[in-house]
């Protein structure tokens, strides 16, 4: 048995929650996927921008603007010491943005121009190299958020074999692509006005591709009858991938795939003896599955299936999942559902520092639709966390109700 860590760090409930009471969809199905992905190491001389020194910032302005001229100049118009400005001309100099010409004078380059003009350091790196991600079907730069390794998961090939021989649900599928990475979307990458936010320099020139590598990432995605999301590692399922969730949906080979998976007659059977032997074993075999309107599936339960000894309170409004499938629990009975949100709360709110009073309204209003109740004021949920003993929640909803 493999004792790996989970490649999700998060339940795929949380992100079923997510899609249905934060982005109005009724999910029909939630698949665990290792999206492809293409690691290129590249060499470039790249221009990248940083917030200027002081000193060096009134300096290129006085050269830029002043009509000063030498170090001299420099030094008694901002009535700064000599050696203090000879040695951060130096400094310009060496990063490309002054040119001394002959008698000390000193000019601008068109790179110090342009950093004086945009209020920014723009500093050249020759020969650089770095790597850069894109996702493998349509080769599509991924953004910086997937860029940071202690948060996102990039398997290789031997990170691959391991995760698929993993014998703990959820189980990840490989989606594999069948042609190479298309090497003119590094040329794309100079056309881009977004480049901060793909994890790319201000500028990448003389760029060079020494290595292609297929790497997977883990996600969730999320698809109901009209539309899909995508969930990554980078939010810890609370919001979806908007990029990630565009490229998806537009992508017919995996459409087609999911389709296809769908189209399995035996699934609701399946579905249905997951609730049954779940039920079973909450001792509750006289309650029965259902489906709802919508197609989905539930368990509605009485009140005295819940409790200390029983099942949490918390999971009225939760779900439970059977492969890709999943059903909800439900309690027709208002009281233990008004617990329940109680309850969830306080497992989000009640060991946080800090919490917004917009974050938490838009906490409670997402849970009160999850548990078809109406929207709770401050002051009304202060009051029932003070008498169900909810101290940590009580004491955050106090602070927030004087916000």
């Amino acid at each position: 048995m493999t004792t790996a860590p989970r490649l999700m760090n998060f339940p795929e409930e949380r992100v079923l929650e997510n899609a249905a009471f934060g982005q109005g969809l009724v999910p029909t199905r939630l698949y665990a996927l290792l999206l492809p992905v293409w690691q290129v190491e590249i060499r470039a001389d790249i221009t990248e921008g940083e917030a200027f020194f002081l000193i060096d910032r009134f300096l290129e302005r006085g050269l830029r603007h002043g009509s000063l001229h030498t170090v001299d100049e420099l030094a008694s118009f901002f009535a700064l010491d000599h050696a203090l400005v000879a040695q951060a001309v130096r400094f310009l100099i060496a990063i490309g943005h002054l040119r001394e010409e002959s008698g000390g004078r000193l000019s601008l380059t068109p790179l110090g121009q342009r950093s004086v003009d945009d209020d920014i350091r723009y500093v050249v790196t020759h020969q650089d190299r770095r790597k850069l991600y894109f996702e493998a079907l349509s080769c599509t730069p991924l953004p910086r958020t997937h860029y940071d390794d202690e948060v996102v998961t990039l398997l290789s090939d031997g990170e691959l074999d391991r995760a698929l021989r993993r014998d703990h649900h959820p189980r990840f599928t490989p989606m594999y692509v069948t042609s190479g990475f298309d090497r003119s979307a590094l040329d794309r990458l100079k056309d881009r006005k977004d480049r901060a936010q793909f994890n790319l320099p201000v500028a990448l020139d003389a760029v060079e591709c020494l290595s292609e590598t297929l790497v997977f990432l883990p996600v969730y995605l999320v698809r109901d009858r009209k539309r899909l999301l995508v969930y990554g590692q980078a939010e810890a399922g609370t919001a979806h991938d908007p990029e990630l969730s565009e490229i998806c949906s537009r992508t017919p080979e995996l459409i087609n795939a999911l389709d296809n998976e769908e189209m399995d007659a035996e699934a609701d059977e399946r579905l249905l003896r997951s609730a049954r032997k779940w039920l079973r074993e909450q001792g509750l075999d006289a309650v029965a599955p259902e489906q709802d309107n919508d197609g989905t599936w539930s368990v509605s339960l009485p009140v005295t299936a819940f409790g200390e000894k029983r099942i949490p309170i918390s999971r009225i409004g939760s779900y439970r999942m059977a492969g890709s499938l999943f059903f909800r629990v439900w309690c027709p009975e208002e009281t233990p559902r008004k617990l329940a949100l109680l309850h969830r709360l306080d497992q989000r709110m009640g060991s946080r520092r800090q919490v917004t009073r917009h974050e938490a309204e838009e906490l409670i209003a997402r849970l009160a639709r999850q548990l078809h109740l109406e929207v709770p004021e401050l002051t009304r949920l202060r009051r029932g966390a003070e008498k169900t003993g909810l101290s940590g929640l009580e004491s955050q909803l106090a602070r927030l109700e004087n916000e």
